[in-house]
């Protein structure tokens, strides 16, 4: 069984060994929309530093604003143990996949931004919202790209693809029934916990949050329904 690791920022942030929830607050939309998806920005507090995560959000039904503080629950995907993420009970027609290789489609695609210019983080972060909520979540040809590319990648069991860099961050009320409560998100890590590389071209509302150099990575994507 893969190891469950710590999330860390690569100035000294860590989050506790996932001993137990961890404290964020929801900083920024993309440029100040939600509409625009991957990257927004979640700040775990308890922290000093003030550090910023870039995260991608895959929950399309729930909503939340800039300002609001809540409880998550940190997974790391490769641990293949996903009891405490929001879609672990997914539930579709006899062809459905099961809900953790929704995870490992949508982290996959989390794992492309490290290569892909910023021009498709809007399409690969509707495609994660789409792999969950494909009722609600629209998708235009370029979501419809990703989608392929990630179930291209999922029928040849996803080569080498390192799971273990992906964190599910899940609210603690996982099942919450209210569109305004907190989205799930995605983050992006390290073997060893670090964060490395991200989207670092990228300044989310408002201009003043602080980016910690190259070493700052992770995604955010935010559903804000109606």
């Amino acid at each position: 069984m893969r190891r469950l690791l710590l999330l860390a920022l690569v100035l000294g942030w860590a989050v506790c060994a996932f001993a137990g929830p961890v404290e964020f607050k929801f900083v920024g939309w993309n440029d100040g929309q939600w509409q625009n998806g991957y990257p927004y920005a979640i700040q775990p507090l308890g922290d000093s530093s003030g550090s910023i995560l870039f995260v991608m959000c895959d929950d399309y039904f729930h909503g939340g604003e800039p300002g609001d503080i809540w409880d998550a629950n940190i997974t790391q995907l490769g641990s293949d143990n996903i009891s405490l993420t929001r879609f672990n009970k997914v539930v579709a027609g006899p062809t459905a996949l099961t809900p953790l290789m929704l995870y490992d489609e949508a982290g996959w695609i989390l794992l492309q931004t490290l290569v892909e210019p910023r021009d498709q983080y809007q399409a690969m972060n509707y495609a994660v919202w789409y792999i969950f909520d494909p009722s609600q979540t629209p998708c235009n040809t370029a979501c419809q790209f990703w989608l392929a590319q990630a179930q291209e990648a999922a029928a040849m069991h996803f080569p080498n693809t390192d799971f273990n860099r992906v964190y599910v961050i899940t609210p603690v009320n996982q099942y919450d029934p209210n569109p305004d409560g907190v989205q799930e998100f995605l983050a992006l890590g390290q073997d060893n916990g670090l964060l490395q590389g991200g989207p670092n071209d990228t300044v989310p509302e408002p201009g003043t949050l602080l980016l910690l150099g190259s070493g700052l990575l992770g995604i955010l994507g935010r559903r804000f329904l109606h």
